[in-house]
């Protein structure tokens, strides 16, 4: 598998993302990754490994927003040393 498609996995996409962006809503993410299944599962394995946080704002309706951990940041941080190397 070539290195610029492991960099199309929407987990890694969404890492990178939110190091670029700081933080997100969830509809900012729906943008990135189409679909809502895809994108659901991708953020629940990044909470589950302590790379994605999650924030809710209790408003009506509920605001949802996602940044880096710490360890999320050193992760995204290789990331985007590796997606440097590639040719797009």
């Amino acid at each position: 598998m070539k290195i610029s498609r492991v960099l199309q996995i929407p987990s890694i996409q969404i890492l990178l993302f939110l190091y670029e962006k700081g933080e997100a809503r969830h509809r900012d993410l729906i943008k990135l990754i189409a679909s809502r299944g895809t994108l659901s599962l991708s953020i629940k394995d990044l909470e589950e490994e302590d790379l994605v946080q999650r924030r809710i704002v209790p408003t009506k309706p509920i605001k949802s927003f996602y940044s880096l951990t710490s360890k999320g940041r050193e992760v995204a941080k290789k990331l985007r040393e590796i997606r440097g190397y590639v040719k797009t």
